[in-house]
């Protein structure tokens, strides 16, 4: 199924989403070269996380612009340091550049220039004339500044983050929600994704000590993803010792799915291998279902087989998901007949794979095909995604088809998806279904509310960990 996001971060739109993905392919950061990283299944790589990319000719001692590159460092650079008025200035002259290689030669070298001194002013001059994703990749460079500073001084960066944050929840009159309330938060997270690199230990133990959880496990991310330039094995010691959560541990399987998705630039043979060597149930999950995403598009029967050896083990429940998912775009019942070979709980995951996509194919035919299926947790989850799908054409039949599940919190909770899509499309009558649906008050609760935006948790199965199968 096409679900929502792991990202167990604090998000407050839809677009945060898609503002995230930086983190899992970033565009390079500053720095030194970085030291290969050691895994189970052989050395990895240096990091992509860590290198900021130079455009062709970028070198300062190159003839192609190094004159122009010396004479910008000259006019701000004193006894071989960039005061924070000089780098302020520097910022808005490097905004000015129209050519956006000479302005990442000029970016870069302010990078390697930021000292613990002048590194606010540079964030702020920077963050004042941030343009978004247009000329000059506001956005990108504001995550690199963040990096950079948080590898030269995590611990002044973080305090001083908090200041920012403090002083425009002042203004604000409460906690940051509009655009610069969330570009913070993206920082914040470049800024531990730095510091962890330069010193996992002091990021991991500042992050431990944050109260609130989803910000928590916004910032856990930062320190996964910077843990990562030193060695896979590093990030993995510290996913792993991250406390059990009561999502499922869905936190702990995106941020090994995030690991995994390193792994996979060595290619999709030496990522399975990697996963083979995984021991402990609770990280091979995640790991195990990033990897069969992408094998299942470059391999289909290979991934089949590859993750048919898992489908006894919860971990591998998600890898069914994942590999069903895609191969119920071209078959779904192709991936029911594979489904009935597998345990229970991993058939029930694959059916509501293809019947979620059946669903969009066929409605018709899918609802013959569920109509002659015995009560099991199979038909629970297929009904489940069944009657989701079919209420956004029809949520009065949909309704009648959530009823007929068997277990009875993946039938409320199934009935609560549908009702509030119906809620929202036809409230008169959608209402006088809920007052006499026998619904928990929680449930009505959860139907009638006001639409916010994005929640990684919310909506959708949760593979290994939602529907009948798990929850």
């Amino acid at each position: 199924m096409k679900q929502s996001a792991l990202i167990p971060v604090l998000v407050l739109t839809a677009g945060v989403a898609f503002g995230l993905g930086w983190l899992a392919k970033p565009s390079g950061e500053p720095g030194k070269e970085n030291a290969n990283r050691n895994t189970g299944s052989g050395a990895k790589s240096a990091s992509l996380s860590n290198r900021l990319p130079r455009p062709t000719g970028s070198d300062t001692s190159s003839s192609n612009g190094s004159g122009k590159v010396e004479d910008f460092l000259s006019r701000y650079t004193s006894g071989g340091i960039i005061s924070p008025e000089d780098m302020t200035a520097a910022i808005e002259q490097m905004r000015k550049e129209n050519d956006p290689i000479l302005r990442r030669k000029l970016f870069s070298e302010l990078l390697e220039n930021l000292t613990p001194e002048n590194a606010k002013a540079a964030y702020l001059a920077l963050q004042s004339g941030r343009r978004g994703w247009g000329r000059g990749g506001g956005d990108d460079e504001l995550r690199l500044m963040a990096h950079a500073w948080g590898r030269i001084d995590g611990a002044g960066a973080i305090q001083a983050f908090n200041e920012m944050r403090a002083k425009r929840e002042e203004e604000g009159g409460g906690r940051g929600r509009g655009r610069e309330g969330d570009r913070g938060g993206f920082d914040l997270v470049s800024v531990l994704s730095g510091w962890a690199s330069a010193d996992g230990r002091a990021a991991a133990d500042y992050v431990s000590g944050i109260e609130d959880e989803r910000e928590q496990r916004m910032l856990s991310f930062g320190v996964v993803r910077g843990m990562m330039v030193n060695g896979v094995d590093e990030a993995m010691s510290y996913v792993s010792s991250l406390p059990k959560t009561e999502d499922g541990d869905r936190a702990q399987a995106w941020y090994m799915s995030t690991i995994a998705g390193e792994m996979l630039e060595e290619g999709l043979d030496s990522a399975k291998a990697w996963v083979d060597t995984i021991n402990d149930p609770d990280l091979r999950g995640g790991a195990l279902s990033r990897v069969a995403e992408s094998a299942v598009r470059e391999d289909l029967e290979g991934a089949i087989e590859w993750v048919t050896q898992y489908a006894d083990e919860e971990a591998g429940q998600r890898a069914v998901n994942r590999v069903a998912n895609e191969w119920a775009e071209d078959d779904p019942q192709a991936v029911l007949t594979w489904a009935d070979s597998l345990p229970d709980a991993a058939k029930a995951e694959a059916y509501g794979e293809a019947f979620e996509e059946w669903t969009r194919q066929d409605a018709t035919a899918a609802g013959e095909y569920l109509t002659n299926m015995e009560a099991s947790p199979a038909r629970d989850s297929a009904v489940e995604e069944f009657a989701t799908t079919l209420s956004r054409e029809d949520p009065a039949t949909a309704i009648q088809w959530a009823n007929s599940i068997s277990d009875g919190e993946s039938r409320t909770e199934t009935l609560t998806q549908v009702a509030r899509s119906w809620y929202y499309r036809d409230r008169e009558a959608a209402t006088q279904w809920i007052e006499t649906s026998g619904l928990p008050e929680e449930s009505v609760e959860a139907i009638t509310a006001e639409r916010r935006g994005f929640d990684p948790r919310g909506g959708g199965r949760r593979p290994g960990g939602g529907g009948p199968r798990g929850r």
